[in-house]
């Protein structure tokens, strides 16, 4: 058994310390909404400044330039810095929609050394062509295994999961379709799924109301394995509740916003801060659940980069883990929830090499 990146297959025991939800390139732009005042309409053209850094902590999709990752030479040395600071593998989860770009990872990955594993699958519905929305369930789902066992287009790299699937604040026809894809394509191709749940207020009908056990159910009658199953963004707002709900179901648990403090003056929405993500972990690991908790960074604007003033893809390892090691998070605990558990969902048994 082994792992598939973008280079072709890896040990699973050389996986190493892991950030299972990261996106080095992205395209978010389909949730930018153009302003209404006049003085705001430059935000939809112009690029990111340092003046503008402060705006963007209130209003992260004010300037829509924020909302797209496509620059592959800063990606490149943001992404030094992790492997600097110890890290080995990055899970790349820009599915279709959401702007993948698969030959330029694969590049990234051999100037850094990290090892890459590329997403597949359907981003969020607003994200994707009325060509592939339009489609119907059965085509959907050859299109997304014939990736995963024969490569995108003609690049020969093999998404080593399916996602991140994107569902939105209301599971919808759509979204019930899709997760009928993700199931089949999990079952024929033996990836794990990774299942986007909205948590922050850039789409409609977002309530703040997570739905990450609806899905659980919903793809256990289509008899999908939910031991390699990841609910994504349970952190923005902490339900401890509802995290312990999706473990003991038998899926992962994904905190992924380490790094993202951000307020959405629209809505009035804050996101819950990093200590606040730090405690909720070592309640969970004291409560026996180290084993099921996935942690990244869901690195997908510009201002999460250094470059512009953000925490970068080596936050946790050079900032958050120090601070759980104060607040009385053992060694072992991290190795198992870095290293371990990204290895035990990624690992692919060989009859779907």
């Amino acid at each position: 058994m082994a792992v598939v990146t973008v280079n072709g297959l890896v040990d699973k025991e050389d996986l190493g310390v892991t950030l299972p939800h990261e996106h080095l390139f992205v395209d978010l732009s389909f949730v930018y909404a153009n302003p209404q005042e006049a003085e705001k309409k430059k935000y939809a053209t112009q690029d990111i400044s340092m003046s503008d850094l402060h705006l963007l902590k209130y209003n992260p999709g004010l300037i829509k330039s924020n909302l797209i990752l496509d620059e592959e030479a800063t990606i490149t040395t943001e992404l030094a810095r992790f492997k600097a600071a110890g890290g080995v593998s990055v899970v790349e989860q820009s599915s279709q929609g959401a702007g993948r770009r698969e030959k330029a990872i694969r590049d990234i990955s051999l100037k850094t050394g990290v090892q890459i594993i590329s997403g597949g699958g359907f981003y969020m519905k607003e994200s994707l062509p009325d060509s592939i929305t339009g489609s119907t369930e059965r085509s959907l789902a050859e299109a997304a295994i014939k990736e995963i066992q024969s490569g995108i287009g003609d690049t020969g790299i093999r998404p080593g999961i399916i996602g991140e699937i994107g569902i939105g604040p209301v599971i919808g026809e759509w979204e019930q379709k899709i997760l009928r894809v993700a199931a089949r394509a999990q079952k024929e191709t033996g990836r794990p799924l990774s299942i986007h749940v909205q948590a922050v207020p850039t789409l409609k009908d977002f309530s703040g109301e997570l739905n990450g056990i609806e899905v659980l159910r919903q793809l256990e009658n289509q008899g999908a394995d939910i031991s390699r199953v990841v609910i994504c963004h349970t952190d923005a707002k902490i339900n401890l509740e509802y995290i312990k709900k999706i473990v003991e179901i038998g899926a992962y648990a994904e905190l992924d916003h380490f790094g993202k403090e951000y307020y959405f003056s629209d809505t009035g929405f804050l996101m819950d801060r990093d200590m606040d993500r730090v405690l909720a972990i070592k309640e969970l690991i004291d409560s026996g659940l180290a084993g099921r908790i996935l942690m990244s960074q869901d690195v997908c604007l510009k201002t999460d980069l250094i470059t512009y003033g953000g925490f970068g893809y080596a936050h946790i390892l050079n900032n958050i883990v120090p601070a759980m090691k104060l607040k009385g998070i053992s060694q072992e605990a991290i190795h198992t929830i870095m290293v371990d558990n990204p290895k035990t969902l990624l690992d692919v048994e060989e009859a779907f090499l």
